[in-house]
């Protein structure tokens, strides 16, 4: 399964929204491939405490997902140090 995740921590003019973070990550699955939507509103991404994002860390850990497709790689962590350990 194909995993898109998402994140915004506040709602802001200049910041791209949860939907439009989907939106622009669904054009890079290929058509037929199963997809599941993690997301994430209202959370920071200075650590990896969030619903979603645990929720689909564990779906990796499970071995029911085989990729992971974000709009940036901010909105999946923004400590280097938390990346790279995941």
């Amino acid at each position: 399964m194909i995993a898109i995740y998402a994140r915004q921590s506040v709602d802001k003019k200049e910041s791209i929204s949860i939907e439009s973070q989907i939106e622009l990550c669904r054009r890079e699955v290929l058509s037929g491939e199963e997809i599941k939507v993690y997301k994430d509103k209202g959370y920071s991404g200075k650590n990896t405490k969030r619903p979603a994002f645990t929720e689909l860390m564990e779906d990796v850990k499970s071995g029911s997902v085989s990729k992971i497709i974000v709009y940036r790689l901010d909105r999946f962590s923004r400590s280097i140090a938390d990346f790279g350990m995941i």
